[in-house]
């Protein structure tokens, strides 16, 4: 009886001190160029052409659309995981030809070893 009532307050504390869930990572969004007139802005399903360059916290650069491969912009489908979670959520309510710095935390871009999560 003692060791039944032992393990239930064991497992109630457990369950106290686990809490809920970790709140989920957010992409910090710095918007650099708003554009004077924005008619529409982007939403989940809309095809996006955007140019990009990727830093590490150290500053060094590790990608940039404009300077490796074929130097074109990247298409891709907002919200239908097509890139990395951070551009689906920092790309959001984006006026054409606004300008964005997003900080991507590593649960929201490649993982924490830089080799992406299993979609």
């Amino acid at each position: 009886m003692l060791l039944t009532v032992l393990s239930w307050l064991c497992a109630s504390l457990l369950v106290s001190v686990g809490g809920g869930k970790l709140p989920e990572a957010e992409v910090q969004i710095e918007v650099l160029h708003r554009p004077f007139l924005c008619h529409r802005k982007s939403k989940y399903g809309d095809i996006l052409l955007v140019h990009h360059d990727g830093y590490f916290e150290n500053g060094t650069v590790f990608h940039s659309s404009r300077a490796e491969g074929d130097k074109q912009a990247v298409w891709f489908t907002l919200g239908i995981r097509e890139a990395i979670k951070g551009w689906d959520k920092g790309l959001q309510d984006m006026c054409s030809g606004e300008k964005r710095k997003l900080i991507v935390p590593p649960a929201l871009a490649y993982g924490k070893e830089g080799r992406g999560l299993p979609r």
